[in-house]
Formats: structure tokens, C-alpha cells, sequence
């Protein structure tokens, strides 16, 4: 059992408190002080929690790289029945990516299933990138280094609650700082007059993503919800109206004195939290409910509705006076083991489509050009299949869209399909990364504002690596 002491309470605990406090439910459907911070921009964190199969993500084109994959996974492409002309994995069928540093890759080709249909349009029209091989390193590595243990690796490679934190904060599960939390404190730090209570933001759980020394995750209503106060778990508190303004007033009241009397002071904190969580959502609420609606429809899935929380949250950008926002969203059911021609497509489509929703409210809002939207995962999935499903892996390939991404390019690497790669482990076909998330990730503080001195507090490893940082925004 692990123990808390006060401080470590209340900072895990205003995670949770400042978003669906106790009594709050949604129904319905110290830094350095240089962060350029002029103008608006917001980055959006999205996780596909369960570990991306990225081999059957970003699909070969070219026939001899079909084929070679095809090779390691039969299992998983007879599921798909790639043999079909009117299958999503005919090779014919896959959406060519039109890859403006193609010779890079010496003849290779690329594409997307078509489930991710608006993601290669976007691609092709310059508005996303791809960045490929990424995931957690400590320094560079190869199979030989990974091999014989003559470089620092990350802890728990293959476990997926450690790889989520570790792809969120640098470090395993238990971990107290996301770097999305430290992008907002930087930018706090600058700005006297920001209000830290929106600058990280979440539609879905509190992961650590967004936890910083003074940010903390603000947890707004879904699209299609609304506030309310949840009668069932605190009736004994409210009044007969669990809407109207007296019960509010009781049962923050009811709060505010337990907070005082108490003598336990983890209570006494407990309903402190309490008591400020209620009145920041409520607060947040009454700027919503005054605010124009958005006209872009996002699709009734959970990640639609998630996206179109951040976006409304965005659209309230001036009442909430912020600057700069981080977000975080969350997409699960990656976890595909078996029948991952049966589940995976379906995860594509619903990314697809709020991706697309999305990038169509941020042009209704005049925002395209200053957000950033990111995919990230636990690990990528092992190349050589195991029967209709894969394994977990290590590294994979993720997406970056946006009207400032320099899109049309893979960054990284792709390494070719062959377990004799040294970018392959040797049996299963798991990539070892060759750009780590902390390149990855620095590359979206740069845009955001952060100097390099902030940078480099917060990925410690940057150094050891021969880039600081990619050049798709």
C-alpha cells in the first residue's frame, strides 16, 4: 500500500478536486521566466491508451514493403482480408500519403488506412506531419545497445500504465509532473496576469499530463453536457433544488465549515478542495452558458464529445484570460492483442472524425493556425504479429496536425520492414525508438514559447541526443 504524506495529498488530490470535485458530475450526452507568450496558443494532447499499432497505422504503399509486412503479420491481414479489392488493407485501397521528403526513404511509400481519411487529407494539404520511430529513450540505443545493456533505458518498457506516464512526465507510474503541466508553468511564470486555473485543461480523467508546480488539470464538460451538482452522493447536503442557487450555497457552506472544524488535516484540505472546486466550475459554467455556441458539430463518440469540450474551452479564451492553454483529450481500446482487424479500424474512424470535427471548430474559431494537436501512446506494437493481434512494443508513429505544423513530412525515422534492422528488437519486430519524447516534445514547447534554458529543465536528457528538438512547427 502506498502512503501520502500532507503535501503529496493535496497535490495529487487538486487534480482530481479541481475538476469533478466531490458533488460534481457531468450528465448529459519555480521557472524561469522567458516564455514568449504573446498572442494565443494552445496544444492538445490526445492518448490512445492501450499501445498504437502503428505498423497498421502508417501502412506501406510500395509493393515490395507490402509485402515484406504482410509476410510478418498473416495472421492479422488474413482478418483484414487484404486479399479482397474491397478491403481497407488492399494495397490498392490505401491512401497514399504524398510525402514531400520522400527520398529519404529510397523508394519507400506510405499511406493510411481509410478510416483516417481526413488525416491523409490533411497530410496532403500540408496541415499534419508524422513523426516516426518516437518514443522513450534516455540516450540513443539500437538492438546491440538494448541487447547488452550498455546504455541507460526506461524503466518498464512493455508495461502500460508505467509507458503512459512515461510518454506524460518522463517517468513511471507514481510520477508527481507532467511535462504539459511544466509547458503551463513556464508560462505562468511569465505572465502575472494569466489566471493558472484555465491554462491545463481536461476533457476526460486527470492523468498526469497536466500536473505542474502551480497548473494543475481543470476538467471542463464534454460537448452535449452539463453541470450540475450530483444529488445522489451529497443529498444529505443540498437543499430540495440540487440546481438552485441555495443548495449551492448550502453545500458549499456545509464545505467551507468542514474545512474549518476540522482537525484532521486531510480532511480540513479535502474540504477546502472541495469547496474552490465547486466554485471554479461554477464559475467556468456561467462564462460557458453566456458564451456564443459553437456552429461545428463534433461526433456523439466519446473523443468527439471530449474535443468539443477543449474547443469550447477555447472559444473562452478571453473571458478565462489565457494566453496559452495545454489540453489533454484520451482515446482508448488500443490494446489489441486479438481481433485487431475487428477493433482497430473502428478506433481510426472515431480519431478520424472528431480529428476532423476539430480542425473545423478551430476554423470556425480563427484558431487553426495557433494550436498544435498531437497523438501519443504507450508504446507502439510489435512488427512480427501474434496470430489476428500484435504485442506490445516500444517505439511507433504519431501525428501532428495543425495550420503551423510544416506538414507533408515524416520527421524521425521509419525503419524498413525487416527484424534485421537494428532499429528491430530480435524476435518480436519491437522498434527502439530513434527520436525520444523528450525531442518530441520539446519541439512543441519551442512553438508554444519556452527558450531553450526552460526546454532543457524540463527533458533533462535533451543533450544527450545530437537534435534538440524536430522542425515540424
Amino acid at each position: 500500500m502506498t502512503y501520502y504524506n500532507r503535501r503529496q495529498f493535496i497535490t495529487r488530490s487538486t487534480l482530481g478536486f479541481a475538476g469533478a470535485t466531490m458533488g460534481l458530475s457531468f450528465l448529459g450526452h519555480g521557472a524561469a521566466q522567458a516564455a514568449n507568450i504573446s498572442g494565443y496558443k494552445a496544444i492538445v494532447g490526445i492518448m490512445l491508451k492501450g499501445g498504437m499499432d502503428h505498423s497498421d497505422t502508417l501502412l506501406p504503399k510500395d509493393q515490395d514493403s507490402y509485402d515484406a509486412l504482410k509476410g510478418f503479420r498473416p495472421g492479422i491481414f488474413a482478418s483484414h482480408n487484404s486479399d479482397d479489392p474491397q478491403s481497407s488493407r488492399h494495397r490498392e485501397n490505401i491512401l497514399e500519403l504524398n510525402v514531400e521528403n520522400a527520398s529519404q526513404f529510397n523508394g519507400r511509400r506510405f499511406g493510411l488506412p481509410r478510416e483516417l481519411s481526413a488525416v491523409q487529407d490533411m497530410f496532403n494539404a500540408g496541415d499534419a506531419a508524422i513523426v516516426g520511430n518516437v518514443g522513450p529513450l534516455l540516450e540513443p540505443a539500437n538492438r546491440d545497445d538494448f541487447e547488452t545493456g550498455r546504455v541507460s533505458l526506461p524503466k518498464r518498457i512493455f508495461s502500460h500504465n508505467d509507458q503512459q506516464s512515461t510518454w506524460m512526465s518522463l517517468s513511471t507510474e507514481g510520477a508527481r509532473k507532467g511535462w504539459g503541466g511544466q509547458f503551463a508553468d513556464a508560462v505562468l511564470a511569465s505572465d502575472a496576469t494569466a489566471n493558472p486555473l484555465y491554462a491545463a485543461i481536461t476533457a476526460t480523467t486527470s492523468d498526469v499530463f497536466l500536473a505542474g508546480d502551480r497548473a494543475r488539470a481543470f476538467r471542463v464538460p464534454r460537448a452535449g453536457q452539463r453541470l450540475t451538482l450530483d444529488a445522489d452522493r451529497i443529498r444529505s447536503h443540498l437543499g430540495r433544488g440540487d440546481d438552485s442557487d441555495e443548495a449551492r450555497t448550502k453545500l458549499n457552506a456545509y464545505l467551507r465549515k468542514q474545512s474549518a472544524d476540522h482537525t484532521n488535516l486531510f480532511r480540513k484540505d479535502a474540504s477546502g478542495m472541495s469547496a474552490r472546486g465547486i466554485d471554479n466550475q461554477i464559475s467556468y459554467s456561467e462564462r460557458a452558458a453566456s458564451a456564443t455556441p459553437l456552429g461545428t458539430i463534433f461526433p456523439n463518440t466519446n473523443l468527439g464529445r471530449q474535443l468539443g469540450g477543449v474547443a469550447q474551452a477555447m472559444s473562452l479564451r478571453g473571458p478565462l484570460n489565457v494566453k496559452r492553454q495545454v489540453f489533454y483529450a484520451a482515446q482508448g481500446g488500443y490494446d489489441t492483442h486479438d481481433s485487431q482487424a475487428q477493433n482497430l479500424p473502428e478506433r481510426h474512424q472515431k480519431l478520424n472524425d472528431a480529428m476532423l470535427a476539430f480542425r473545423a471548430a478551430m476554423v470556425e474559431l480563427g484558431l487553426w493556425n495557433d494550436v498544435l494537436v498531437f497523438t501519443m501512446s504507450d508504446f507502439g506494437r510489435s512488427m512480427v504479429g501474434n496470430g489476428d493481434g500484435s504485442d506490445h512494443g516500444w517505439g511507433g508513429h504519431h501525428f501532428v496536425l495543425g495550420g503551423s505544423v510544416r506538414g507533408g513530412q515524416i520527421y524521425g525515422d521509419v525503419p524498413e520492414i525487416d527484424t534485421g534492422h537494428p532499429q528491430y528488437t530480435r524476435r518480436r519486430g519491437r522498434l527502439i525508438p530513434t527520436t525520444s519524447v523528450e525531442q518530441h516534445a520539446a519541439t512543441l514547447g519551442r512553438w508554444f514559447g519556452l527558450d531553450d534554458g526552460e526546454l532543457a529543465g524540463i527533458f533533462p536528457n535533451l543533450s544527450r541526443f545530437d537534435r534538440s528538438a524536430l522542425d515540424f512547427a
